[in-house]
């Protein structure tokens, strides 16, 4: 009888001990904003205005674990994380210029989908100002929880962009995706 009231409470020991250190990590990791790797693509010249969003397929290396530690100092990683949302998307074009800028895309949309959770999800949808725009900055106001895509080692986007005017030039297009990491 003696032995299993000490080896029951050993059991509740470790349990609270457990669930107090599970506690301790959740109020010390507070989150980090964590940067993407920037991704870039080339829109050729679009001499014609169709009326679909036409989609470009990207794929990236992508590993949650290295990005929480390496803004961790290495204290936390991929287990101490909860929760995984957009925190803002920013659209430049680097060779912008009068007649070629984003007022030339009436929209676009972000959808994103891993090796390991293939459906996809939009995480972006945004419309460009109708006016000289080179950079547009996209703060979401209801962002998807992405943390079940993040356990893969690549992500997939699809870009769905829809022209409003012609475009005379090829214009490099960069995206960078900044994540709220809890």
């Amino acid at each position: 009888m003696k032995k299993s009231v000490i080896f029951v409470l050993i059991i509740v020991t470790l349990v609270a001990t457990s669930i107090s250190c599970k506690k301790i990590i959740r109020n010390i990791f507070q989150g980090i904003d964590a940067d993407v790797p920037e991704f870039s693509v080339t829109i050729p010249p679009i001499p014609i205005v169709l009326p679909i969003a036409i989609p470009i397929p990207i794929s990236q290396p992508f590993n949650l674990d290295s990005t929480v530690k390496a803004n961790t100092g290495g204290v936390f990683g991929a287990n101490d994380v909860t929760s995984v949302k957009v925190k803002q998307v920013v659209f430049n074009l680097s060779d912008a210029d009068s007649l070629n800028n984003l007022s030339n895309f009436e929209s676009v949309r972000v959808t994103f989908s891993s090796d390991v959770k293939t459906d996809t999800v939009t995480v972006a949808s945004v419309v460009f100002p109708e006016t000289y725009a080179a950079t547009v900055t996209y703060t979401p106001v209801n962002s998807p929880e992405l943390k079940p895509y993040l356990t893969g080692s690549v992500l997939h986007y699809t870009i769905f962009g829809k022209i409003r005017r012609v475009t005379t030039k090829s214009l490099h297009l960069s995206i960078k995706v900044t994540l709220r990491v809890r």
